[in-house]
């Protein structure tokens, strides 16, 4: 999925045996960091002060659930409870909002097949709180222009969903694998033990960029 100040990119992650935290397990995770010149290592994740990071969701069709879903998806990933996030109802109290980039699809049961029929967008953490006084997140869903099938673009932005909110708690970069949710067209469901493993090494990194208090 695209960023909406910065694309990029990843490395090809690969499957090793678990370990948590995840230390010194080489080839198990792929690259989380931004890099913008000068800087060569731009590390963002949410501080244990800043949690649980609050999410509003666009109230209309199926975002309420596409965020709850989310949400949930990542919450599970942390066994010692280093990222937690909830859905709140006011906008002004939100770390991140996520919208419909355009109106919103009809809701109906998704389709289980892995069609591209939607986007989504993240405004990139390690330039907002960097370089602004920005104190919010914004994702955005929509539907790619096509023959796509009201169910086809309700999997679709599943999916979308669970990524986009990956890069909202700090995984930057994209997986090359697609395996992972964080590949930059997402075909999973759910996260794999790589993007466990990745998120797992993020929240133990120090970071280099961090929310306004």
């Amino acid at each position: 999925m695209k960023w909406a100040a910065l694309a990029l990119t990843g490395v090809v992650a690969a499957g090793c045996e678990p370990t948590v935290p995840v230390r010194g397990c080489a080839g198990c995770t792929y690259d989380f960091a931004d890099t913008i010149p000068p800087d060569t290592s731009l590390v963002f994740h949410w501080p244990a002060a800043r949690l649980p990071v609050r999410y509003y969701a666009d109230s209309r069709a199926a975002m309420p659930a596409l965020v709850a879903t989310g949400i949930a998806t990542w919450n599970a990933q942390f066994l010692y409870g280093e990222f937690r996030a909830v859905q709140v109802a006011d906008s002004t109290a939100a770390d991140v909002i996520v919208q419909w980039e355009a109106a919103p699809p009809p809701d109906v049961p998704p389709d289980t097949s892995t069609v591209d029929a939607c986007a989504g967008s993240t405004t990139n953490p390690s330039v907002v709180f960097r370089d602004s006084s920005a104190r919010v997140l914004h994702v955005t869903l929509g539907v790619k222009a096509g023959a796509f099938t009201d169910a086809q673009v309700a999997g679709c932005l599943r999916r979308v969903a669970i990524h986009e909110l990956g890069h909202s708690l700090g995984l930057l970069k994209h997986s090359l694998s697609r395996f992972d949710i964080m590949n930059a067209v997402p075909t999973v469901s759910f996260p794999s033990v790589t993007d466990r493993r990745t998120v797992e090494l993020l929240y133990h990194t120090p970071p280099t960029v961090l929310p306004p208090p």
